[in-house]
Order: structure tokens, then sequence, then C-alpha cells
């Protein structure tokens, strides 16, 4: 079972930047020096300078600037950045004119000192980006190569077991030293994540000794929350899962980390088909929690699931055509498959590709099938797509279904967004982005429960 973990590969786990939802202000300060290469005759062609850092609410929205500073003569610039929580934010190079000249990204958290220096016109290369944050990220990217060196061993079966071992052993101890060194920084909280996913399955008691050790940071503990119950729930059952999630209840008093924990709790209930308590808890969460932007677009989503999506309904009727063929939800009775809807230009799905195709060949003599739905509108994207990738199922034609109904019918928020689904055409589970992590542990649930 090892093997086959590390078969498909480990990816970054993605958690949320914010520290707190709360409209507090924090500040940051921002300083830097652009020079111009003596290869350009005429400096002030590009000097001043502008920077702005900015940051959009969402798609559509109009920006706001959290930081603008223009540079006097010599490309010198200071200010302080403003804003509402710690993350990455991208920063517009311009000329004084308003041409713009580049785009960076700038991690901001509060009290942090950021110095950013370049040379123009090769900015790219000559562009360093100092503070605590953005160095103990360049620690997490150097650390984080390293291990996909062996990760990429491992997928080629070249590892031994007892090696595997020590190897996911020795870079999670790695991981979880870099998490202690820098600590309250974005690059720590990465860490710590893959940490705890390197032991995920295999040593689950040092896996929990870990999330014992992060659970009482705010910014962790909704990963705490879903490594833990997970574990709970599959060796102890959903009542030890619920009492686990009571416990990190207990630990923070903090309003966000008490959303996440509750919002956790919600989807263990609707992923264990408790619907109806989940859909109660749902309601007491809505009401608690209503003047939260983010928690409310949260409930929206879920309360569509509870109601048409939940495990054990039937999955929404589907039809579309591939190379002439038609392939539909009633077509597919009789075989369970993954449904995955996704661009497939989008970076995670393409991280999860390989992974996806070894589920399958390990799976398919069980039954499985996968079908991919993409939204990509040109055939030339989907085409290219498997240019230089086995395709080993059925995948539809651009465009070759209503896009907008797919996407209100299934509840498309984020993608990759999958669902697994029985002989019957009912829902096994929905997984949304990273959560398709688990779903090995869904098909073994499906294979036991057709022996049985």
């Amino acid at each position: 079972m090892l093997k086959k973990r590390l078969l498909f590969g480990v990816f970054i786990a993605l958690i949320s930047w914010g520290c707190s939802s709360e409209n507090t202000q924090q500040q940051a300060e921002i300083s830097g020096q652009f020079s111009v290469a003596d290869s350009i005759s005429n400096a002030q062609q590009i000097l001043p300078i502008g920077i702005n850092i900015v940051h959009r609410d969402s798609a559509g929205a109009s920006p706001d600037t959290l930081f603008h500073a223009m540079s006097d003569s010599s490309g010198a610039f200071s200010g302080t950045a403003t804003f509402k929580e710690k993350g990455q934010y991208p920063a517009f190079l311009t000329t004084s004119s308003g041409s713009r000249l580049g785009q960076l990204g700038i991690i901001l958290a509060d009290g942090d000192s950021v110095t950013i220096n370049g040379t123009f016109p090769n900015l790219r290369e000559s562009l360093t980006i100092s503070s605590r944050e953005h160095d103990a990220m360049q620690k997490f990217r150097r650390l984080n190569s390293g291990f996909q060196r062996i990760a990429r061993f491992a997928n080629a079966g070249r590892l031994s077991q007892d090696t595997l071992e020590q190897e996911l052993n020795k870079w999670s101890n790695l991981y979880m030293d870099l998490y202690q060194e820098n600590p309250d920084t974005r690059a720590a909280e990465l860490a710590a994540v893959e940490s705890v996913q390197l032991l995920q399955g295999w040593n689950n008691a040092k896996m929990m000794d870990r999330l014992k050790s992060i659970r009482e940071n705010d910014a962790l503990v909704q990963v705490a929350a879903n490594y833990g119950k997970e574990y709970y729930a599959q060796t102890q059952g959903l009542n030890a899962a619920l009492a686990y999630l009571d416990t990190l209840s207990g630990i923070t008093q903090e309003r966000e980390p008490s959303r996440n924990i509750s919002m956790e709790r919600i989807k263990l209930l609707y992923d264990s088909a408790r619907v109806h308590k989940a859909q109660q808890q749902l309601d007491e969460f809505r009401q608690q929690y209503s003047d939260d932007s983010t928690a409310i677009r949260w409930v929206e989503s879920i309360d569509y699931d509870l109601n048409y999506l939940s495990p054990g309904d039937s999955i929404p009727s589907f039809q579309f055509n591939e190379k002439g063929r038609v392939v539909s939800r009633d077509s597919l009775l009789g075989h369970s498959y993954i449904l995955e809807v996704t661009r497939l230009a989008n970076r995670l799905y393409q991280e999860q590709f390989e992974r996806t195709a070894v589920i399958y060949n390990l799976y398919k003599n069980f039954g499985l099938d996968v079908v991919t739905i993409p939204l990509d509108e040109s055939q030339v994207t989907v085409d290219a797509f498997f240019e230089e990738r086995p395709k080993l199922w059925a995948v539809a034609d651009a465009q070759a279904f209503d896009r907008q109904k797919l996407l209100e019918k299934f509840n498309i928020r984020l993608i990759p967004t999958r669902f697994l689904i029985d002989e019957d055409g009912k829902i096994i589970r929905k997984y949304v982005g990273q959560e398709f992590q688990d779903v090995i542990k869904d098909l073994q649930t499906l294979i036991n429960k057709d022996n049985n």
C-alpha cells in the first residue's frame, strides 16, 4: 500500500493565507532600489519607477491599492503597505507615464520589512526580494526541490519499501525543522502540511504527534482538523472523528479557526452521508457567521451539495460527444467511474493527471472508469493536452455540452471537481481540488462493498 501511495506523488497542500477574517489593518514596510544598466544611455526613459501593490476581492471587482510609491530619480523608494491579512499580492511596476514595466509577487505580513532590488532591462534575472517571509519561502522552495527528486525515484519504483520509509521519515523531519525554525511564516505553514502529509497512511502515530504539535497554531488548526478527522473516521468511526473536532474547538478561541473547524465538521457529516445532521448544523452555522462573506459563500455551495449532490443521490444527467461517440450518465450505468470537470490547462489538474492515470490502471480491473469533461473552449487545447500524455478514458469534445448548465448542475465553484460514482449511478463522494487525495480510501470502500 505504501508503494502505491508514493506512485501517486506528493503535492503541496494548499491552505488559506489569511490569519483573520476580521477587518483589522496590518502594515509592512516596503523599500528598495531600482537601477538601470549602463547599456541604456538614457536612464530617464525608465526612472522614476512606480510600484503598486493591489488586492482584488473577486473576479471583476476593482482592485484595492495596498501600497503605492514612486521612486526618486536614483530609483530609490520606500513606504508602508496597509492590508487586512497576510498573503501574496501582485505588484505592478510602471513608468512615470503609466506604462507597465513588469509584475512581481510580494508576500505581505504584519510587521515585516520587505526590500526589493532590481536592474533594468534584465529585471527578471536581477530581481531580489528579501524579507522574513520571502527568505523563509526560499528555504521552503529549496527543500521542496530536493524532495521532488526523491519523489521522482519513488514514482519510478526505484526505491525499496524500507528505503522509501526512511526517506519519507527523513523529509518529514526536515519539513518540521523548517516549520519550527521559521515560526509564523507562510513557508512554515506549508512545511508543516508537507511534514504531516508525508506520514499519512503509513506512520499515523507520528502523524498524529505532528498534528498535536501544530494544532494550537491558528493558521494550521484546519490542517489538524482535516487530517485528524480522516484518521479517526477511518480507524475509530464517525463519533470519534466528531469528538476529535470538538477537542480542537476547545483549544482555539479565535473566530476564524473556530469557523474552519465547524466547516470541517459539516463536511465530515456530509461525506459520511449524515445529510440531515449536516443540514441542521449548516443552518446553525449560517446564522452564526451571517456577517462573514467567506462563510456565506461556502454555505451556499455546500447547501446545494446537501440537497442535490449528497452521497447516495443519483448523479445529475449529462451527455456529450467524443469523436462522434455519445457518452452519458445512462450509457455508464453498470460501471463505477470518476467523473471530473476541469480546465486541462489548470496547474493542479496537470499535477494530478499522472496520479489519476495510475489510479485508473490500478483499478480498471475492478471495473473503474474515468470520464473527463474539459471546460476549455478550443478543441486544439484539448488535443494538445494529450499529445504528450496517454488518453486512457473518455474525454468530451470541447463545447460538446452546455457549459453554464453543467457548472450550475454540478455546483462547480473550484476546479478540478470530481465525483466518484458507483455502478448504479449513485454518488459516493464529491472531491474539490486537493480533496482528491482521499479517493483511494473511497475506492477501497467501493470495492469492498461490491465484493460483499
